[in-house]
């Protein structure tokens, strides 16, 4: 598959049901992965870890057909232009697309980002991103936040980060807007547990599930990592979920983009399942409902197009000590740190080895 277009897909609005209300059987999965123990989903023969291919019975292999891959020397173009023209240490490799038999437009590429890449990603997103007020938080409507002042006028990518900052110091609290209804918190309490999500430029109001037009630009790199990666693809809008031990992401479709362009999902920190549907409660033939699982780990990429674009899916949890070591100690590792820097994010050393996060890449306007 050449993905520096899709001809799977098409040009114009199109118009979903945003409060439609999920199948049961997939309701039913999204809690049964979420109840397994752990030693369970160790061994659950309807997940598919598609970087462990290489141990799938053939009838796993037939269902997870080669669609192509990603040679290593655009990853590298890309994954070097994302970095400021900083090249990889270690050569990349070519990625191959695997695509489900029986959900057209799933594919997985597991492994696209490289390590130091997965670290400049992280580290985009939580130091420069996160203290940036022109993108939303889950906490901006019931708190009034500190945002860190940018440190000097010079263009450093983290000049401004809420890891500098002492776990518990009161000039740091976020300040509830109603103080009869909540409490104040400090920033372990900020970073560590209440934070959820954080949106990037065309913002998506979660409570209405539509977008607002124009209103913060899309980061220019992250812009070209993913352009780099999927020519097809003129990113808008990037959803951050951010996901502890026990968090996960309910049953949903995202259909509120008003084109037909594929989404590109990544995945950074501990692993995941994904679970996808198709198909109706009562459903018969190709109709019939049907659930797929997949153990997405840190660098993997979720590609969704054609009838994927729009099926049900959900996160149905993230799966703890799963980090890995490149990104376990995270914010310490950041690319670039001063010595003072290094020794404030040494207080938040371990951030990232009990977290996940996902960046849902897509464009939404035609």
């Amino acid at each position: 598959m050449d993905l520096s277009s899709d001809p799977t897909e098409r040009k114009g609005s199109v118009h979903h049901d945003t409060h439609a209300t999920p199948p049961n059987f997939i309701q039913k999965e999204h809690w049964r992965y979420q109840s397994m123990r752990k030693a369970d989903l160790e061994t659950d023969p309807n997940v598919y870890d598609l970087n462990q291919r290489q141990d799938f019975t053939e009838a796993q292999k037939d269902i997870w057909k080669l669609a192509g891959s990603i040679p290593a020397s655009q990853i590298e173009t890309a994954c070097q232009a994302y970095a400021g023209g900083k090249p990889l240490s270690v050569p990349a490799k070519d990625v191959p697309i695997f695509e489900h038999r029986d959900f057209p437009g799933l594919q997985v590429l597991s492994g696209l980002l490289p390590p130091e890449t997965q670290v400049l990603f992280t580290s985009c997103l939580m130091h420069r991103d996160l203290a940036d007020p022109a993108h939303k938080i889950n906490l901006q409507a019931d708190y009034e936040i500190p945002y860190p002042a940018k440190s000097t006028p010079k263009c450093q990518r983290f000049d401004s980060t809420f890891f500098t900052r002492e776990r518990a110091a009161i000039e740091d609290h976020l300040i509830p807007k109603v103080p009869e209804k909540l409490k104040p918190l400090n920033s372990e309490q900020f970073l560590h547990t209440k934070l959820r999500w954080l949106t990037l430029g065309e913002q998506y109001d979660w409570p209405t599930r539509s977008y607002a037009k124009h209103a913060t630009p899309f980061p220019e790199d992250l812009s070209t990592l993913v352009t780099g990666l999927f020519p097809h693809i003129h990113p808008e809008s990037g959803v951050v979920l951010m996901y502890s031990a026990k968090d996960f992401m309910p049953v949903h479709r995202d259909v509120s983009e008003q084109c037909q362009r594929s989404l590109a999902s990544f995945s950074v920190g501990c692993d995941g399942i994904f679970i996808m549907a198709r198909g109706d409660d009562d459903g018969e033939g190709d109709n019939a409902p049907r659930t797929v699982a997949i153990r997405v780990h840190s660098g993997d990429c979720v590609h969704l197009s054609r009838d994927a674009r729009w099926a049900w899916h959900a996160m149905a949890r993230t799966i703890p000590s799963t980090c890995p070591p490149h990104l376990a100690s995270w914010p310490v590792g950041t690319p670039g740190a001063t010595r003072e820097e290094e020794r404030a994010y040494k207080k938040w050393k371990g951030y990232m080895g009990t977290k996940r996060i996902n960046v849902s890449c897509r464009q939404v306007w035609d």
